[in-house]
C-alpha cells in the first residue's frame, strides 16, 4: 500500500510519520500518541492544519485521510498537572455557569427579554467552552466514553444529549418563545451540567486527585 510522509511538529521539533495514504485522522493521533508516550505525559495541545483544536470534538476530523493533513502539531506536558488544574477550574466555571442560567431563566420568566439575551449569549459562549474542555480531558485521560455508567448510560450518550437541549434552545428562541426558552434551561440545560459535575468528579478520582 502507497505510504505518505506525514509533517508532525511535537514540542517544537520536526518529524516525519511515514504512514499509509488512507490512515484516518484518530490513527494518526494514535500513532502520535505511541511516539509520544512516556509516564505521565500525554499530548496537551493539538493545531491541525494550523487551527487549534485542543479539546474540540474529533468528530469533523475522524474520517480526514493522512494525505489531506498538511501539518500536524502536537505538545505534550504533564498528564496528572494538567488534568488536575484543568479539573480543578472547569468545575469551578461549570458552577458559575449554572449560576448564571438560573439568573437567565429567571429573567426570561419575568419577561426581561434585553437582559436575558445578553445573559444568554454569555451562556452559549461558556457552553461551548465547557464541551471543548471536556473533550480534550476525556482524550488526555484516555476515557472510554463507551463504558456504561450507573445508571446504565454510556458517558458519551449522557455529553452527547448537549447538541439536542441546544436545538431545543435555539428553536424556542427564534420564535421568541421565552418560557419555553426558560423551562429548557431550568429542566434540560442546567441538570445536564450537574451530571457533567458528576463524570468530572468521577475523572477526578481516577487520578487520585
Amino acid at each position: 500500500m502507497e505510504e505518505i510522509a506525514v509533517k508532525v511538529t511535537i514540542d517544537g521539533q520536526p518529524r516525519d510519520m511515514n504512514l499509509p495514504n488512507d490512515t484516518r485522522f484518530e490513527e494518526v493521533m494514535h500513532s502520535l500518541n505511541r511516539l509520544t508516550q512516556s509516564p505521565g505525559i500525554a499530548i496537551t495541545r493539538v493545531r491541525l492544519n494550523g487551527e487549534d483544536i485542543t479539546g474540540k470534538s474529533w468528530d469533523d476530523f475522524r474520517q480526514l485521510s493522512a494525505a489531506e493533513i498538511s501539518r500536524l502539531e502536537v505538545e505534550t506536558g504533564e498528564l496528572s498537572r494538567l488534568t488536575t488544574e484543568t479539573l480543578v477550574s472547569l468545575d469551578d466555571f461549570i458552577c458559575s455557569l449554572i449560576d448564571e442560567l438560573n439568573h437567565t431563566a429567571e429573567q426570561f420568566r419575568l419577561g426581561d427579554e434585553i437582559e436575558g439575551n445578553e445573559t444568554y449569549s454569555r451562556v452559549i459562549d461558556g457552553i461551548q467552552l465547557v464541551a471543548h474542555t471536556t473533550a480534550m480531558i476525556q482524550h488526555s485521560l484516555g476515557i472510554d466514553t463507551g463504558k456504561p455508567t450507573l445508571d446504565g448510560r454510556s458517558i458519551a450518550e449522557l455529553l452527547g444529549n448537549l447538541e439536542p437541549i441546544i436545538q431545543d434552545m435555539l428553536s424556542a428562541q427564534q420564535d421568541r418563545d421565552w418560557i419555553l426558552l426558560a423551562d429548557l434551561i431550568e429542566y434540560e440545560l442546567i441538570p445536564h451540567f450537574e451530571e457533567r459535575l458528576k463524570i468530572l468528579k468521577s475523572w477526578a478520582e481516577s487520578t487520585g486527585e
